[in-house]
């Protein structure tokens, strides 16, 4: 039996968008519970959104990488017919959303992280080449810092904002306050700053593990006091739900 069998896991991204997280959670015996603590909003326009989707087709750009599938999804760009544009995604979510659209995208970085992207991107050779980052505002500036120094003319894009969702407030101190989950799972460090904020300094309840996809979601979860319990070796969602998997005893 799975030790995630009868556990409640409180996810907090948004369902149509969790990647299927709450189908892996199932699986492992679990029970997802679902409050979104962030929106995303874009803060580009219908016409300039075009435009650009316009410049990836035309074939302007060499590369198009994407540290987010939240960005592809709001792009939603298909691969250039005939197209030489190479498309480089930071982990296997973001992988699969690209294929679905018809893109081939480049081998992953060994590490879901921008550092292990900027490594395998430099190693493809990006001197003088045209590259398209579609970001989220407040992004970490290591891959395109990486890819100047290297050569590359950089179009950075910011698609989205990742902003605390106002709505999910009551529910969530709500379940924190009469049934708290067994475990907290943050995705990225935009879900651990919502989650920070709709509870107000409440914190972690008695109880309950916080579980983070990866180091930089880590650090951001001990920033606001929120220090996990278990940080995933493999930083996408099959690996999150493992390493809750094999995580020992429960906290007091």
């Amino acid at each position: 039996m799975s030790r995630l069998s009868g556990a409640r896991v409180l996810v907090t991204r948004p369902e149509p968008a969790d990647g299927g997280l709450g189908e892996l959670l199932r699986a492992a015996g679990a029970e997802p519970v679902w409050v979104p603590v962030i929106r995303l909003i874009p803060l580009l326009g219908p016409e300039k959104m075009e435009a650009l989707r316009a410049e990836v087709r035309s074939g302007r750009f060499d590369i198009v990488a994407f540290t987010s599938a939240n960005a592809l999804r709001l792009l939603e760009v298909a691969h250039p017919p005939g197209s030489g544009t190479e498309l480089f995604a930071i982990g296997p979510g973001t992988a699969a959303a690209a294929r679905k659209l018809g893109w081939m995208p480049r081998p992953l970085p060994q590490e879901f992280v921008a550092e292990s992207l900027a490594e395998a991107m430099l190693a493809s050779g990006v001197g003088g080449r045209r590259v398209l980052l579609p970001r989220a505002e407040g992004a970490r500036d290591v891959l395109p810092r990486a890819l100047e120094e290297a050569g590359a003319d950089v179009t950075e894009v910011v698609l989205y904002r990742a902003s605390a969702d106002p709505a999910s407030a009551p529910k969530l101190s709500r379940l924190l306050r009469e049934a708290p989950p067994d475990w907290i799972t943050f995705t990225s460090s935009s879900t651990v700053r919502g989650y920070a904020e709709l509870a107000q300094g409440r914190g972690l309840p008695p109880g309950s593990r916080v579980a983070c996809i990866g180091p930089i979601t880590a650090r951001t979860a001990e920033a606001h006091g929120l220090g996990p319990d278990v940080v995933a070796n493999v930083h996408s969602l099959p690996g999150l739900v493992a390493a809750m998997t094999a995580a020992p005893g429960r906290r007091q």
